[in-house]
């Protein structure tokens, strides 16, 4: 996300920086612990007692990655949401005709509905050009709800099913890694 954010916030000016850091730092530092760590066959905390001066780099990471699997076991609980809706006879994301959707809803692509044009639309001053696909009024109103939040101070309540899918990627996760290293490979 941040080489994308960087663009959009300022352009390519900060990914030199970035590269070189990344290149420089993050990428050598990464295989050295890994390489370190599958020789001594420790892990990334007790693997720097070989240098004491470098023993906050083992906590580090292991922040580091433990910040972002909670991102990325929301993205999982996500997608194990969406594969689970996905078993209905019919799709919810395919239609404007739910109670989610808006008057921005357009389904431009189905055949046989009343809002497809053979023709690309025209925008003029009285049509609106921001347009919303039935799967993105899904994603933002149906799933995460954020119609009925003004910002990130106002988070709203949690969602009973992504809580119940977020505990079952914990689950998921938990059963294949709790013997270690050995057992998860």
């Amino acid at each position: 996300r941040f080489p994308y954010l960087c663009y959009k916030n300022g352009g390519g000016a900060f990914l030199v920086p970035y590269t070189l850091m990344l290149v420089f730092g993050a990428v050598p530092l990464f295989y050295m612990e890994l390489i370190l760590g599958q020789f001594n066959r420790q892990g990334p905390i007790s693997l720097w007692r070989i240098c004491p001066l470098f023993k906050g780099v083992g906590f580090c990471a292991v922040l580091v990655a433990f910040y972002v699997s909670f991102y990325y076991n929301v993205i999982i609980a996500w997608a194990l949401y969406f594969l689970g809706t996905s078993f209905s006879s019919d799709l919810p994301w395919l239609h404007c005709n739910n109670t989610w959707n808006t008057e921005k809803c357009w389904e431009s692509m189905l055949p046989g509905t009343s809002n497809v044009t053979t023709r690309p639309p025209i925008f003029n001053d009285t049509t609106p050009t921001n347009r919303h696909t039935p799967a993105s009024e899904f994603f933002h109103r149906a799933v995460l709800e954020m119609q009925w939040s003004d910002g990130l101070h106002e988070m709203g309540y949690p969602k009973w099913q992504l809580v119940l899918c977020l505990m079952l990627v914990y689950v998921m996760l938990y059963i294949s890694l709790f013997k270690g290293v050995k057992s998860s490979g």
